[in-house]
């Protein structure tokens, strides 16, 4: 049931990473950010690669887990 979740996890995750994209070369040339939503973005970044390095181990123990059932 675990491994389940951890998908549903994965796939929403990745589909979030999707809808934020966007082309920054076509910002205009004044483009700005203020100071706080400068520290927002950066504070945000950090935790989505937190997020992404969790999704990650938990891909590597499901893997573990596959590998040790196909062995039995």
């Amino acid at each position: 049931m675990k491994l389940a979740l951890d998908n549903r996890i994965v796939k929403h995750y990745i589909g979030f990473m999707k809808d934020i994209k966007f082309d920054v070369e076509n910002l205009p040339e004044n483009f700005g950010l203020s100071d706080k939503q400068t520290l927002t973005f950066v504070r945000d970044l950090f935790e989505m690669v937190k997020d992404n390095n969790q999704l990650i181990q938990l891909l590597d123990k499901k893997i573990k887990v596959l590998e040790l059932k196909l062995k039995n």
